[in-house]
Formats: C-alpha cells, structure tokens, sequence
C-alpha cells in the first residue's frame, strides 16, 4: 500500500515537471498513471481489485462501481477521455488537477475505511 502512494506521488512530481519542460503530452500521461495507480489500490483495498488488468480500467472500475461524487466523476471522465487527432484535449481540461481530485478523495475514502482485524 505504501509502495503505491509513493508511486502516486512520483507520477504527480513527474507530471509537474513533464509539464514545466514544456512536454504536455508526458504530463498527461503521468496525471493519468497517478490516478489509475490510486483507483487501483483502493479498488483492491475494498474488494474490486481482481476485475481489472491496468491502471485506466481501474479508473473506469472506480466511476462504474462506486457511487462518486459529481466532481470526482467528472475528473475521471476527464482522465479517461482520449485526445484528438493533434493531441489536444477538449477545453481547458488539466489532467494534473483533475488527477489530484481523483487521488484526495481516495485518500479521503481510505482514512473513512475501517482497518483490518488483525486477528
């Protein structure tokens, strides 16, 4: 678990230098790694692990099978929504913010989850 918040993190800090070298096209690539990694841990975390294979189904697991708030589910649909032909998204659309969104409301719902019994 802790392997996968520091990836998360490791995304998010290579998105934002992706970005500021001016390589949008790795920012967005990280922002969406980011949020995928997260949607997958948790996904694990609460039982729904095994019925995805990569990081963007995990995204697209997370909106399908939970109930998400309106500006979570609006962030991954952003996340999952492909470019056009000149690798543009629609709008203003920044994949780090709406990858940060995704990721704070994870941890939100983690620090909600009850621990495990140990015994």
């Amino acid at each position: 678990m802790e392997s996968s918040r520091l990836q998360v993190q490791e995304e998010i800090l290579l998105a934002k230098q992706s970005r500021r070298e001016g390589n949008e096209g790795r920012a967005r690539v990280c922002a969406r790694r980011a949020a995928g990694v997260a949607a997958q841990g948790y996904l694990q975390k609460v039982g729904l692990g095994d019925r995805t294979e990569n990081m963007l189904e995990s995204l697209s697991t997370l909106k399908i099978e939970l109930k998400l708030p309106e500006r979570v589910e609006k962030a991954v649909d952003y996340l999952l929504r492909r470019v056009d032909l000149d690798f543009n998204l629609p709008g203003d659309v920044d994949l780090i913010n709406e990858a940060e969104t995704v990721i704070e409301y994870i941890n939100s719902e983690e620090q909600d989850q009850p621990s495990p019994d140990p015994c």
